[in-house]
């Protein structure tokens, strides 16, 4: 091997994860899926205090399902993604 392969084998950044978008619409239908699951469920057995339950259970299963769903990517950007779905099903929640 000589010096000038050595050296541009070190200026090559790592390739980045890709998610191909398949993945990503499979997820989305799983999250929604599991958000309409849980919130059947909570409808069905009339918990008391089922809004207060659905406003904080299901923006967290989603987070889940993104934050495991993509295991290829880093772990500080499924953590900003699972952050930013929880954040916006809870707002949507809200009624914002």
């Amino acid at each position: 091997m000589s010096a000038s392969t050595g050296h541009q084998a070190s200026q090559n950044p790592p390739a980045r994860p890709q998610v191909p978008l398949r993945r990503l619409f499979l997820l989305t239908v799983l999250t929604a899926a599991i958000a309409f699951a849980l919130q059947a469920t909570l409808a069905a057995t009339g918990a008391p205090s089922a809004e207060a339950i659905s406003l904080l259970v299901i923006p967290v299963a989603a987070g889940a399902v993104i934050f495991f769903g993509l295991r290829p990517y880093p772990l500080a950007g499924r953590l900003r993604l699972a952050a930013m779905v929880a954040v916006a099903l809870f707002l949507v929640g809200l009624g914002l």
